[in-house]
Protein backbone atom coordinates (compact mmCIF):
# COMPACT_ATOMS: atom_id res chain seq x y z
CA UNK A 1 0.00 0.00 0.00
CA UNK A 2 1.17 3.76 -0.54
CA UNK A 3 1.67 6.38 2.18
CA UNK A 4 -0.58 8.97 2.39
CA UNK A 5 0.65 11.73 0.99
CA UNK A 6 0.93 15.30 2.70
CA UNK A 7 -1.19 18.44 1.94
CA UNK A 8 -0.69 19.67 -1.66
CA UNK A 9 2.32 21.95 -2.47
CA UNK A 10 1.19 25.46 -2.34
CA UNK A 11 1.45 25.29 -6.60
CA UNK A 12 -0.94 22.59 -6.54
CA UNK A 13 -4.03 25.04 -4.91
CA UNK A 14 -6.89 26.57 -7.02
CA UNK A 15 -6.95 29.78 -7.84
CA UNK A 16 -10.29 30.37 -6.36
CA UNK A 17 -11.52 28.61 -3.11
CA UNK A 18 -14.84 26.44 -3.97
CA UNK A 19 -17.11 24.49 -2.26
CA UNK A 20 -17.55 20.86 -2.58
CA UNK A 21 -20.11 18.79 -1.15
CA UNK A 22 -19.11 14.90 -1.57
CA UNK A 23 -21.42 11.79 -0.88
CA UNK A 24 -20.59 8.81 1.10
CA UNK A 25 -17.86 11.05 2.81
CA UNK A 26 -17.65 8.90 5.74
CA UNK A 27 -14.97 7.03 4.85
CA UNK A 28 -12.81 5.22 1.86
CA UNK A 29 -12.26 7.31 -1.53
CA UNK A 30 -15.22 9.86 0.24
CA UNK A 31 -13.37 10.76 3.03
CA UNK A 32 -9.49 10.54 1.32
CA UNK A 33 -11.13 12.57 -1.19
CA UNK A 34 -12.48 15.48 1.64
CA UNK A 35 -9.51 15.26 2.76
CA UNK A 36 -7.42 16.52 -0.33
CA UNK A 37 -9.49 18.55 -1.21
CA UNK A 38 -9.58 20.53 2.20
CA UNK A 39 -5.97 20.34 1.65
CA UNK A 40 -5.96 22.15 -1.75
CA UNK A 41 -8.13 24.62 0.33
CA UNK A 42 -12.24 24.05 -0.91
CA UNK A 43 -15.01 23.92 1.46
CA UNK A 44 -16.19 21.03 2.20
CA UNK A 45 -19.99 19.93 2.55
CA UNK A 46 -19.79 15.84 3.65
CA UNK A 47 -22.81 13.59 2.85
CA UNK A 48 -23.42 10.02 4.70
CA UNK A 49 -25.90 7.88 6.50
CA UNK A 50 -23.55 7.80 8.91
CA UNK A 51 -23.40 9.71 11.81
CA UNK A 52 -20.07 8.45 14.31
CA UNK A 53 -18.00 8.91 10.54
CA UNK A 54 -19.66 12.70 9.65
CA UNK A 55 -18.64 13.46 13.31
CA UNK A 56 -15.00 12.04 13.21
CA UNK A 57 -14.55 13.83 9.82
CA UNK A 58 -15.63 17.22 10.70
CA UNK A 59 -13.34 16.67 13.64
CA UNK A 60 -10.15 15.90 11.46
CA UNK A 61 -10.90 18.48 9.47
CA UNK A 62 -11.61 21.33 11.99
CA UNK A 63 -14.79 22.05 11.08
CA UNK A 64 -15.49 25.71 11.70
CA UNK A 65 -17.05 27.80 8.53
CA UNK A 66 -15.33 25.33 6.63
CA UNK A 67 -16.64 21.98 6.95
CA UNK A 68 -19.54 21.12 7.20
CA UNK A 69 -21.30 17.63 7.73
CA UNK A 70 -24.55 16.04 7.42
CA UNK A 71 -26.22 12.75 8.42
CA UNK A 72 -28.35 12.33 5.25
CA UNK A 73 -30.04 9.17 3.43
CA UNK A 74 -29.20 9.80 -0.36
CA UNK A 75 -31.63 7.31 -1.33
CA UNK A 76 -34.35 10.04 -0.69
CA UNK A 77 -35.06 12.09 -3.96
CA UNK A 78 -36.10 15.13 -1.52
CA UNK A 79 -32.94 15.19 0.72
CA UNK A 80 -30.43 16.25 -2.14
CA UNK A 81 -32.27 19.35 -2.87
CA UNK A 82 -31.98 20.30 0.75
CA UNK A 83 -28.77 19.40 1.20
CA UNK A 84 -27.23 21.51 -1.37
CA UNK A 85 -29.45 24.75 -0.70
CA UNK A 86 -28.45 24.32 3.03
CA UNK A 87 -24.30 23.49 2.04
CA UNK A 88 -25.06 26.73 -0.37
CA UNK A 89 -26.27 28.72 2.74
CA UNK A 90 -23.56 28.06 5.01
CA UNK A 91 -20.38 27.95 2.70
CA UNK A 92 -21.52 29.48 -0.37
CA UNK A 93 -22.30 28.41 -3.96
CA UNK A 94 -21.65 24.09 -4.92
CA UNK A 95 -19.08 24.71 -7.11
CA UNK A 96 -17.67 20.72 -7.34
CA UNK A 97 -20.06 18.03 -6.86
CA UNK A 98 -18.44 14.28 -6.13
CA UNK A 99 -21.51 11.68 -6.69
CA UNK A 100 -19.35 9.08 -4.45
CA UNK A 101 -21.90 7.21 -2.25
CA UNK A 102 -22.71 3.13 -3.59
CA UNK A 103 -22.02 -0.21 -2.43
CA UNK A 104 -21.12 -3.68 -3.81
CA UNK A 105 -23.12 -6.56 -3.83
CA UNK A 106 -22.66 -10.68 -3.35
CA UNK A 107 -22.06 -12.49 -6.56
CA UNK A 108 -25.99 -13.72 -7.46
CA UNK A 109 -27.15 -15.20 -10.56
CA UNK A 110 -29.24 -13.19 -12.37
CA UNK A 111 -32.02 -15.58 -12.12
CA UNK A 112 -31.92 -15.21 -8.44
CA UNK A 113 -31.74 -11.37 -7.31
CA UNK A 114 -35.03 -10.28 -6.05
CA UNK A 115 -36.68 -7.23 -7.77
CA UNK A 116 -36.76 -5.35 -4.26
CA UNK A 117 -32.82 -6.06 -4.14
CA UNK A 118 -32.58 -5.05 -7.93
CA UNK A 119 -34.76 -1.85 -6.58
CA UNK A 120 -32.29 -0.84 -3.79
CA UNK A 121 -28.99 -1.49 -5.54
CA UNK A 122 -30.50 0.91 -8.21
CA UNK A 123 -31.28 3.23 -4.88
CA UNK A 124 -28.15 3.62 -3.63
CA UNK A 125 -25.74 3.43 -6.53
CA UNK A 126 -27.17 5.06 -9.70
CA UNK A 127 -30.13 7.48 -8.39
CA UNK A 128 -28.23 9.57 -5.67
CA UNK A 129 -26.19 10.26 -8.86
CA UNK A 130 -29.24 12.04 -10.42
CA UNK A 131 -30.73 13.66 -7.31
CA UNK A 132 -27.74 15.66 -6.52
CA UNK A 133 -26.48 16.70 -9.80
CA UNK A 134 -30.23 18.04 -10.46
CA UNK A 135 -29.70 19.84 -7.67
CA UNK A 136 -26.30 21.23 -8.19
CA UNK A 137 -26.75 22.02 -11.93
CA UNK A 138 -28.49 25.08 -11.28
CA UNK A 139 -25.91 26.84 -9.27
CA UNK A 140 -23.22 26.07 -11.06
CA UNK A 141 -25.05 27.22 -14.46
CA UNK A 142 -25.49 30.45 -12.65
CA UNK A 143 -22.12 30.81 -11.90
CA UNK A 144 -20.92 29.36 -14.91
CA UNK A 145 -18.47 26.73 -13.69
CA UNK A 146 -18.73 23.48 -12.49
CA UNK A 147 -17.28 20.12 -11.36
CA UNK A 148 -19.27 16.60 -11.09
CA UNK A 149 -17.10 13.93 -10.78
CA UNK A 150 -19.55 10.22 -10.64
CA UNK A 151 -17.79 7.10 -9.42
CA UNK A 152 -18.70 4.05 -11.35
CA UNK A 153 -16.85 0.83 -11.00
CA UNK A 154 -15.31 -1.47 -13.32
CA UNK A 155 -18.27 -3.37 -13.01
CA UNK A 156 -20.05 -0.92 -15.21
CA UNK A 157 -17.34 -1.26 -17.53
CA UNK A 158 -16.95 -5.12 -18.51
CA UNK A 159 -18.00 -8.28 -16.86
CA UNK A 160 -17.63 -8.19 -12.95
CA UNK A 161 -15.97 -10.76 -11.24
CA UNK A 162 -17.06 -9.82 -8.19
CA UNK A 163 -20.54 -8.69 -7.99
CA UNK A 164 -23.46 -9.10 -10.21
CA UNK A 165 -25.98 -8.11 -12.83
CA UNK A 166 -27.91 -5.22 -10.81
CA UNK A 167 -24.61 -3.77 -9.56
CA UNK A 168 -23.40 -3.73 -13.23
CA UNK A 169 -26.51 -2.41 -14.66
CA UNK A 170 -26.08 0.53 -12.30
CA UNK A 171 -22.77 1.49 -12.66
CA UNK A 172 -23.03 1.37 -16.74
CA UNK A 173 -25.68 3.66 -15.91
CA UNK A 174 -23.71 5.87 -13.66
CA UNK A 175 -20.80 6.29 -17.16
CA UNK A 176 -24.80 6.65 -19.19
CA UNK A 177 -26.05 9.26 -17.52
CA UNK A 178 -22.42 11.08 -17.15
CA UNK A 179 -21.88 10.96 -20.75
CA UNK A 180 -25.17 12.65 -21.47
CA UNK A 181 -24.74 15.92 -18.81
CA UNK A 182 -21.03 16.22 -19.96
CA UNK A 183 -22.62 17.01 -23.54
CA UNK A 184 -25.78 19.19 -22.09
CA UNK A 185 -23.41 20.73 -19.20
CA UNK A 186 -20.07 21.88 -21.45
CA UNK A 187 -21.75 24.90 -22.61
CA UNK A 188 -21.59 26.51 -19.70
CA UNK A 189 -18.14 25.42 -18.24
CA UNK A 190 -19.32 22.69 -16.30
CA UNK A 191 -17.22 19.49 -17.11
CA UNK A 192 -18.66 15.90 -15.91
CA UNK A 193 -16.64 13.09 -15.76
CA UNK A 194 -16.14 9.15 -14.25
CA UNK A 195 -13.79 7.20 -12.32
CA UNK A 196 -14.24 3.81 -12.92
CA UNK A 197 -12.13 1.54 -10.01
CA UNK A 198 -11.38 -1.76 -9.91
CA UNK A 199 -10.97 -3.52 -6.53
CA UNK A 200 -10.03 -0.88 -3.66
CA UNK A 201 -9.12 -1.77 -0.43
CA UNK A 202 -11.17 0.71 1.88
CA UNK A 203 -12.06 -0.40 5.13
CA UNK A 204 -14.80 -2.30 4.14
CA UNK A 205 -13.46 -4.14 1.82
CA UNK A 206 -10.15 -5.28 3.85
CA UNK A 207 -12.33 -6.42 6.72
CA UNK A 208 -13.71 -8.54 3.97
CA UNK A 209 -10.19 -9.65 2.77
CA UNK A 210 -9.20 -10.60 5.89
CA UNK A 211 -12.14 -13.39 6.32
CA UNK A 212 -11.10 -15.28 2.88
CA UNK A 213 -8.46 -17.34 2.92
CA UNK A 214 -5.22 -17.17 1.85
CA UNK A 215 -5.51 -19.44 -1.18
CA UNK A 216 -8.48 -17.17 -1.98
CA UNK A 217 -6.68 -13.99 -1.59
CA UNK A 218 -3.92 -15.38 -4.49
CA UNK A 219 -6.87 -16.25 -6.69
CA UNK A 220 -8.40 -12.88 -6.62
CA UNK A 221 -4.90 -11.05 -6.97
CA UNK A 222 -3.70 -13.28 -9.75
CA UNK A 223 -6.17 -11.55 -12.38
CA UNK A 224 -5.23 -8.27 -11.48
CA UNK A 225 -2.20 -8.07 -13.70
CA UNK A 226 -0.76 -5.24 -11.24
CA UNK A 227 -0.93 -8.01 -8.15
CA UNK A 228 -2.75 -6.11 -5.81
CA UNK A 229 -5.58 -3.69 -4.90
CA UNK A 230 -5.72 -0.45 -5.21
CA UNK A 231 -5.95 2.19 -2.74
CA UNK A 232 -7.97 4.83 -1.21
CA UNK A 233 -5.30 7.68 -2.36
CA UNK A 234 -4.98 6.46 -5.88
CA UNK A 235 -8.71 6.69 -6.20
CA UNK A 236 -9.11 10.17 -4.41
CA UNK A 237 -6.46 11.51 -6.31
CA UNK A 238 -7.98 10.61 -9.73
CA UNK A 239 -11.30 11.92 -8.25
CA UNK A 240 -9.11 15.57 -7.67
CA UNK A 241 -8.11 15.48 -10.69
CA UNK A 242 -11.45 15.98 -12.34
CA UNK A 243 -12.31 18.54 -9.65
CA UNK A 244 -9.77 21.27 -11.03
CA UNK A 245 -9.62 24.08 -13.35
CA UNK A 246 -6.99 22.13 -15.30
CA UNK A 247 -9.66 19.25 -16.20
CA UNK A 248 -12.30 21.95 -17.78
CA UNK A 249 -11.55 20.55 -21.35
CA UNK A 250 -12.20 16.53 -19.82
CA UNK A 251 -15.52 15.91 -19.62
CA UNK A 252 -17.31 12.85 -20.48
CA UNK A 253 -14.36 11.32 -19.88
CA UNK A 254 -13.76 7.89 -17.98
CA UNK A 255 -10.70 7.50 -15.93
CA UNK A 256 -9.99 3.69 -15.27
CA UNK A 257 -8.02 2.85 -12.05
CA UNK A 258 -7.73 -0.75 -12.17
CA UNK A 259 -4.39 -2.06 -12.31
CA UNK A 260 -4.65 -3.71 -15.54
CA UNK A 261 -7.77 -5.45 -14.85
CA UNK A 262 -9.90 -3.54 -17.82
CA UNK A 263 -7.88 -1.83 -20.98
CA UNK A 264 -9.99 -0.28 -22.95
Amino acid sequence: MLERKGPCKPADRPAVSRVALITGAGNGIGAETARRLAAMGHKLALVDSDGPAMARMESELDGGAGVWSVVADVRTPGSAAEVVAEAAARLGPVGILVNNVGGNTIRTPVEDIEPDEYADVMRLNLDPVYYYTRAAVPGMKSARWGRIVNLSSIAGRTRTLFSNAAYAAAKAGVIGFTRQCAAELAPFNIAVNTVAHGPIATERIKRAWETKSREAQADILAVIPAGRMGNVEEAADAVCFFCGDRAGFASGAILDINGGLFIA
